[in-house]
């Protein structure tokens, strides 16, 4: 067997396997693009998932992170003056509201809710009551004792009759001041009950100084 001869028949066979494995590649191209196609050439590991989350409006438990507020509406410059927000004891217990005219609120939690929930004042939420923000908590107290000093000219938070019930609440506002707002009620039953008039009084707002 000549050199010449065995040469040819390496080449044949080169070019043979060559032309094998091109066959082969070429089909896995197509396989890969019938699949590609088929699903929107799209492939699982390069979807990206929308961030739909909504960060919640930061808010706090009345008298707890801060005490000291400032008068912001007429009716807290006219009637109760800057505030003062303290624990008499431990958290679930009273809470104390000194207001700078001499007004002393003390008060006991009843209840948390969502300050969207109706008030019982003209099928109003306790947010359109006292001008807040429907996403946070309202606290409900029931007031145990209100002392009102005679340097307090208009009254107590009630005006002339005593208070029976205050919701507050405490949380950043749209322009990102912590503000903090009360309102005032004389009925004898709680707000929020149906069929139960609280009888509202007035909406106090302060905000942090």
């Amino acid at each position: 067997m000549t050199l010449n001869f065995v040469l040819k028949r390496f080449n044949a066979k080169s070019l043979l396997l060559c032309a094998a494995l091109s066959a082969a590649a070429f089909a896995g191209a197509c396989s890969r693009s019938e699949n590609d196609a088929g699903t929107g050439n799209v492939r699982a590991s390069t979807v990206v998932e929308p961030e739909l989350r909504v960060d919640s409006v930061p808010q706090e438990e009345p008298a707890v992170a801060r005490s000291q507020w400032r008068a912001a509406n007429d009716p807290a410059r006219q009637v109760t003056g800057n505030l003062r927000v303290s624990l008499a004891g431990v958290r679930g217990g009273p809470v104390v509201f000194a207001f700078a005219t001499g007004i002393t609120t003390r008060a006991q939690p009843i209840a948390v809710t969502p300050a969207r929930s109706r008030s019982g004042v003209q099928g109003r939420s306790y947010a359109e009551v006292f001008g807040g923000n429907p996403d946070v908590d309202a606290h409900l107290y029931r007031v145990t004792d209100e002392t009102v000093a005679q340097t307090a000219a208009n009254g107590g938070l009630c005006g002339p009759a005593r208070a029976t019930h205050i919701v507050v609440s405490e949380f950043v506002d749209q322009r990102g001041r912590w503000v903090f707002k009360l309102a005032a009620f004389k009925g004898s039953g709680p707000p929020g009950v149906s069929g139960v008039d609280p009888e509202f009084c007035a909406a106090y707002a302060y905000e942090a100084p």
